[in-house]
């Protein structure tokens, strides 16, 4: 040691001292330049917010992250400078290290700021939490078993601020409850369930019918969705709509009424209709109001109505044993004449009653990942189903 320091000594001999400080000036700074390398290649293990060891991989965020290009969930400042996410990085860092000094480099902390804040965690957990022994510091049997509790407990947190958020219909759970009058449930609603049985099994599905306080049980959360059609009207500022597909109503009979018969020869009129009474699908609108009646809202309809009941399935069946004649819209029309002996024929040259299925949803359930999820696929099937009618049956 000694030859060294002779040797050292002797080679700044000769030289001037202007040199002899601007060299030892210069080699302090690459020193200090060499350890904050060594700092920042130890900080770059951290990478995606895992610690890599030995033992598996521990959760943390390093602040060092924030300055590189992590692609990682992002914890707010003052999340992540909070004491107690802090301590929870730190005693993490420490398991995985054995070395405070290194924890410190790994997490950002200086080394008193460290030091504070592991009096604190052992004062919260009432444990040493780790022991010092050759060099080295391990951790105790109750800093062992939390451990793995602080691993959730920062996964969770960076789940909180990850905003990918990857939906995967396969392990979801949960309910999805939807105001659907009778033809939205038929119509969409039932071949969108017999999909989703296969691919998110998880799933299940509450369906009511429209009712007047609807609009205040979905502003409070306890409903999630409604199909049916706002007939243009404009749907309130916390509500979103999205429009399925625009379409009409045809004429729904048995299958060889007279009015087949004539459609095949010429275009339908009113007074050709007229002579037959109808079936009407009504929808209660309020509590003291008038029910609507599903293809009646032209100026110029006016059905005789010879049974007027909510359910489009049951008036259908009544329509195929009888002379009777109900509106429909083009789709379930469609849908059930495959199932009944019924014939769908186009309505009067005059009449048009256009038909826009909808969903409507509040503001509180835009951005939850199940519902997204489910009105993109709901969406895809009106799609489908509004194809299949327009093959059959072009406006």
């Amino acid at each position: 040691m000694q030859m060294l320091e002779q040797g050292v000594s002797h080679f700044y001999c000769g030289l001037p001292v202007t040199d002899v400080r601007k060299m030892k000036s210069g080699s302090t700074k690459s020193a200090r330049r060499a350890r904050q390398e060594r700092s920042a290649v130890r900080g770059k293990r951290a990478c995606g917010g895992l610690f890599e060891g030995p033992r598996g991989t521990i959760h943390a965020t390093d602040r060092q992250e924030k300055n590189t290009n992590h692609q990682g969930p992002q914890i707010p400042e003052d999340v992540n400078d909070s004491n107690l996410y802090r301590a929870y990085r730190l005693l993490l860092s420490v398991c995985e290290t054995g070395v405070l000094s290194r924890a410190c480099d790994r997490t950002g902390l200086s080394l008193p700021t460290a030091s504070r804040l592991l009096a604190r965690a052992r004062t919260w957990f009432d444990d040493p939490l780790f022991v010092h022994s050759a060099g080295r510091m391990y951790p105790t049997v109750r800093m062992k078993a939390l451990r793995p509790r602080l691993i959730e407990a920062m996964r969770a947190t960076d789940a909180l601020f990850n905003e990918e958020n990857v939906f995967d219909p396969q392990s979801a759970e949960g309910l999805v409850r939807i105001v659907a009058i009778d033809n939205a449930f038929y119509t969409l609603l039932i071949p969108l369930i017999m999909e989703l049985r296969k691919e998110a099994p998880g799933i299940r599905f509450c369906v009511y019918d429209r009712f007047p306080e609807m609009m205040s049980v979905l502003r409070h959360g306890d409903l999630d969705l409604a199909v049916y059609s706002t007939l243009g009207k404009a749907c309130p500022p916390d509500f979103h709509e999205q429009t399925l597909f625009e379409s009409g109503h045809v004429l729904l009979v048995r299958r060889g009424h007279p009015l087949s018969a004539l459609a095949k020869k010429r275009p339908l009129r009113l007074e050709d209709v007229a002579k037959y009474e109808h079936v009407g699908v009504a929808i209660t609108m309020s509590t003291d109001g008038p029910r609507l009646i599903i293809g009646q809202q032209a100026m110029n309809v006016h059905d005789r109505l010879c049974c007027e009941m909510p359910f489009i399935v049951a008036g259908a069946s009544l329509v195929a044993r009888t002379d009777l004649v109900m509106r429909t819209p083009r789709e379930t029309a469609v849908l059930l004449a495959k199932g009944l002996p019924l014939d769908v024929l186009h309505s009067e040259e005059d009449v048009s009653l256009p038909w826009r299925p909808g969903l409507f949803w509040h503001e509180c359930s835009t951005n939850s990942p199940l519902l997204t999820w489910v009105r993109a696929r709901l969406a895809v099937k009106a799609r489908e189903i509004y194809d299949a009618a327009e093959k059959v049956l072009p406006f």
